[in-house]
C-alpha cells in the first residue's frame, strides 16, 4: 500500500485517487486550498500525458535555502529535483508546468 500522508491525498475510498498513477507529498504546504489545487492540476497533468499505466511520485518542499521552494519527480527510469521561484499560491501552476514539460519529453 502507499504511504499516505493527509497532505495531498484524498481518503482510501475515493476510487479517483486508487486509481491515479501519481502519488504527490507536500508535507510543509499548510495551506489546505493550495494542496487541494496542488492534487487536482497534476492529477490533470498526468491523465493528459500518462493515462494510467506508469507510477509517478511527486514531492513539494521547501527550498533548503529557505526561498522557495522545491520540486522532486520520480517517475519510470526519471528522477529530477527542481527549483520552484514564485508565491505558494502559484505553486499548482509552477508544478504543473514542470510536470507537463517532463512528461511531454
Amino acid at each position: 500500500m502507499r504511504n499516505r500522508s493527509p497532505c495531498c491525498h484524498r481518503p482510501t475510498g475515493d476510487t479517483v485517487a486508487e486509481t491515479m498513477p501519481v502519488n504527490v507529498s507536500c508535507p510543509q504546504l499548510l495551506d489546505a486550498d493550495v494542496r487541494a489545487r496542488l492534487r487536482a492540476a497534476v492529477e490533470s497533468a498526468v491523465r493528459r500525458w500518462r493515462p494510467g499505466f506508469e507510477r509517478w511520485q511527486l514531492t513539494v518542499f521547501r527550498s533548503q535555502t529557505g526561498d522557495g521552494w522545491e520540486l522532486a519527480i520520480s517517475g519510470p527510469r526519471f528522477r529530477k529535483v527542481m527549483a520552484l521561484n514564485g508565491p505558494q499560491d502559484d505553486l499548482p501552476g509552477l508544478v504543473t508546468a514542470y510536470v507537463d514539460a517532463v512528461l511531454q519529453s
